[in-house]
């Protein structure tokens, strides 16, 4: 099993400090950065992939210090930016063939490999039209299959699902779990429902520094016995409840309003229930003031 490790990373961009002393080791498995915009997950997928330099700190792989590996380190990795280069004039499958030569696969396996990638993609049946006329959510198709040509050991996905409609979402995210069984996999992102159930892995990036890290039931462990259902046809007040507790989000069942909240102790409604915690309440009482306005 292949190890990145990340020790007391950061970078700073005049006044601004976009990551603050970042440390985790990751193996294999589906591995979900996730924060707000503006938290620092690009810049740290960038440091990974070598594309910026870090201001402090030590990356390495297998033991070895990324950037001295250098071109040995590239041969491991796929990654996929935020904003995918793809070049508009290239049919796909000749992108494929130059990505796949970058990469230093021979012809035949570039081929091989397309095929299988681009039938997983969805885009096989566009595999000769040229990139330009692709629509967004096709690029982010092609872009992440160029980052898994040549099975890379280690896969940086920087919001690869932007742009996908809810059906290829879940492929995606189904394609990427069980990539993820034999790879290193570590993916950004700011949509929760994007890794709830398939990541192995959670860190939560806030203002350039890990605030948590862990599974679904580690970091969601403190917030037991503190998240609790309310039914607005009771005696539960929506502005009331508004004021002394947080409400993480209005919800509606059977025809019946409900809000979600945290409350360290039971409100006081009657028909108030507690319920497990889930990633995405986790995202709110992390993020939440963070978020307000996007």
């Amino acid at each position: 099993m292949k190890e990145l490790s990340l020790e007391t990373v950061s970078k700073s961009f005049k006044q601004t400090k976009a990551l603050d002393g970042v440390s985790f080791t990751l193996g294999n498995g589906l591995h979900a950065l996730l924060g707000p915009n503006g938290s620092g997950k690009t810049t740290l997928m960038r440091i990974l992939t070598l594309n910026l330099p870090a201001d402090g700190g030590t990356v390495t792989f297998d033991g070895e210090d990324v950037r001295a590996m250098g071109g040995q380190y590239r041969a491991k990795l796929g990654y996929m930016p935020q904003s995918a280069g793809l070049f508009p004039s290239f049919p796909l499958d000749e992108f494929l063939c130059y990505i796949g030569s970058l990469k230093g696969l021979k012809k035949k396996e570039t081929l091989s490999q397309s095929e299988i990638l681009l039938r997983e993609v969805g885009l096989w049946e566009h595999r000769r039209e040229k990139l330009g006329g692709f629509s967004g959510g096709m690029k982010q198709r092609a872009a992440l299959a160029q980052a898994l040509l040549g099975e890379p050991e280690l896969l940086v996905l920087d919001e690869p699902t932007a742009g996908l409609d809810p059906v290829q979402r879940i492929g995606v995210r189904n394609l990427l779990a069980r990539y993820a069984e034999k790879h290193c996999v570590l993916l950004a992102t700011h949509i929760v429902s994007d890794v709830e159930g398939v990541a192995t892995n959670l860190l939560f990036l806030k203002q350039g520094k890990l605030v948590s890290q862990g599974t679904l039931a580690e970091v969601a462990e403190p917030l037991h016995g503190k998240i609790w259902e309310l039914p607005l046809d009771g005696d539960a007040n929506e502005a009331e409840v508004r004021e002394t507790h947080t409400v993480i989000r209005l919800l509606r069942r059977e025809d019946c309003p409900f809000l979600r909240v945290y409350a360290e102790s039971r409100p006081e409604a009657e028909l108030c229930s507690s319920v497990p915690p889930t990633l995405e309440d986790c995202y709110f009482l992390l993020f939440g003031e963070d978020t307000e306005g996007h």
